[in-house]
């Protein structure tokens, strides 16, 4: 069993390595738990990058939207009182809520689930009032309880409720209702100047206006201050195992039951299956709970200005893993390796094995991806060498690193602004966009050319640290949303200079250009992310 285990800890701690080179992480701390006992945990790679200071196993991270669980169980400890009801509507409790909807009352349980029908929200101030208050001029796009999308700004809205019916503030609800009874003794409920020098350094990209590449620069996150019941607690990694190990035990704390049985099941019950293509299995409270291979997973992710955090839980093996992360990084892909590997049996057979380098860097369905690709600016030719794909272009070629869905990143300098992303007719590759250059295949149908009109496309710039910048790109077929760091979304016109952001019917998130001067308009407005302004650069 020691030999077993000593062999699966060597085994995680290198595939987290692997995890950091692959990802650009700048360090990590990450611990596995079982219901008694913390059984690993290892601090990598730098707390400060500009110093060289060492990742220190007992740094605070900002843990995100892991703390969405938190909030739960605050809410369902208040509902076992008897004090709210989670299925009575948010104008209950704050009576001067309101979003624009057609449909019923939103009630704590659908902020909950993220079936609100409510944007998502950027953070366009570090306060919760004035981003729920703010809802009034956003829509309610879908009926209650039946359509998944996340929304920051409604578990803000759930902190206020907590904070009206107890007449207490969030941070002090949590520390005696939570934190206090699972033995989280260094873990912080809010983000103030005070802690400040107990982080993690965060780091971003130092170019913030694309898509981050494995080895690109890092600079010094934007610091602020939040008290926001989406995620703005502060914990290091012995006392997040804590927490783990509350939720192994289904409520019970080390001093006593922190949430009742009946409470963890509701908690745990899936209520939605997501179809974001982010969020696995079913949504819970605060929690996504999945079945793999005959067991229970629940967990969350969590991400903030220059943090990555990952929880998961193996419900019938009895293990927990926390991962975090003080950068760019993939923390989901440790903990998950973490698990598999602690669940396997204890003779070590079955251990899984830690891929290569090449390995990591392989695509899935490289094959689908290979072809010459032709268009205005040249011609792309991607070869697939054992599973890493490879693009050609004015005789240079280039390894293309996979993201996400048929979305890659090259490091060749003429494809470094937007992501490299494949396009699919009947299910065959058939285009490559990169921003508004578009490379097709010879079958491959050409999209009709957009009318000329107000122009929209360019770069948008703000001060909003969550959400610095984005991109409006004319295609062939439309305009698209470009993020730096997510794959583009579809702009369909709604009439009046506004657009819906993405293809589902249901998505709540619009976009609104103004100050048209010749014919070009000069800013944009995103619900709950502000103002972006027409910056200089392209």
């Amino acid at each position: 069993m020691d030999e077993h285990r000593s062999e699966a800890f060597r085994r995680i701690s290198e595939f987290a390595d692997l995890s950091m080179w692959a990802r650009g992480s700048p360090g990590m701390v990450l611990g596995v738990t079982d219901r008694e006992k913390t059984v690993f945990s290892s601090a990598k790679g730098f707390s400060e990058v500009s110093s060289g200071r060492p990742m220190d196993i007992d740094a605070l991270f900002q843990i995100g939207s892991v703390s969405k669980s938190f909030t739960c169980i605050a809410l369902l400890q208040l509902a076992e009182q008897g004090i709210i009801d989670l299925h009575r509507p948010i104008k209950e409790y704050l009576p001067w809520f309101s979003v624009k909807s057609k449909h019923r009352d939103v009630a704590a349980h659908h902020l909950m689930t993220h079936t609100a029908g409510i944007i998502l929200g950027s953070d366009a101030t570090p306060t919760a009032w004035t981003e729920v208050w703010d809802l009034r001029d956003t829509e309610a796009t879908s009926e209650p309880g039946t359509f998944f999308h996340y929304s920051n700004s409604g578990y803000k809205a759930l902190g206020l409720v907590l904070e009206t019916v107890t007449g207490r503030p969030y941070g002090e609800t949590l520390r005696e209702g939570v934190f206090e009874s699972a033995g989280m003794r260094s873990t912080e409920p809010v983000i103030t100047n005070g802690i400040r020098k107990r982080l993690a350094v965060a780091h971003l990209p130092t170019d913030d206006d694309r898509p981050f590449r494995r080895g690109a620069d890092l600079s010094e996150a934007t610091w602020f201050e939040g008290d926001t019941a989406d995620g703005s607690i502060c914990a290091p990694v012995e006392d997040m195992l804590a927490y783990i190990r509350v939720l192994l035990n289904r409520g019970q704390g080390p001093w006593g039951q922190i949430l009742s049985s009946e409470s963890f099941k509701r908690m745990t019950t899936p209520y939605i299956e997501p179809d974001d293509g982010l969020h696995r299995g079913g949504y819970g409270y605060g929690l996504n709970i999945e079945k793999v291979e005959g067991h229970t997973r629940i967990g969350h992710t969590g991400g903030m200005v220059g943090y990555q955090t990952a929880m998961l839980l193996d419900m019938d093996s009895g293990v927990g893993a926390m991962v975090m992360v003080n950068g760019p990084g993939s923390p989901d892909e440790v903990a998950k390796f973490a698990i598999d590997t602690m669940k396997t049996p204890s003779d070590g057979s079955g251990l899984p094995r830690v891929p290569t380098r090449e390995g990591v860097l392989k695509a899935p369905n490289s094959a689908d991806y290979v072809g010459t690709y032709a268009g205005t600016s040249g011609t792309l030719e991607v070869s697939d060498h054992e599973g890493v794909l490879h693009m050609t272009s004015d005789g240079r070629r280039t390894v293309l690193e996979h993201i996400a869905g048929d979305a890659f990143v090259s490091d060749a300098p003429e494809f470094q602004l937007f992501f490299l992303e494949f396009e699919r007719t009947d299910d065959r590759v058939a285009r490559i966009h990169h921003g508004e250059r578009t490379y097709a295949k010879e079958w491959a149908p050409v999209a009709r050319a957009m009318e000329d009109g107000i122009r929209f496309d360019g770069h948008y710039r703000s001060h909003n640290p969550w959400f610095s910048n984005f991109r409006v790109v004319k295609r062939m077929d439309g305009l698209v949303f470009a993020p730096p760091n997510d794959p583009s979304l579809p702009l369909v016109p709604l009439g009046d200079n506004k657009f819906r952001i993405g293809g589902d019917p249901r998505s709540p998130e619009r976009i609104e250009f103004d100050g048209v001067i010749d014919g070009v308009a000069t800013f944009a407005r995103v619900p709950g992310g502000g103002r972006f302004g027409r910056t200089f650069t392209r």
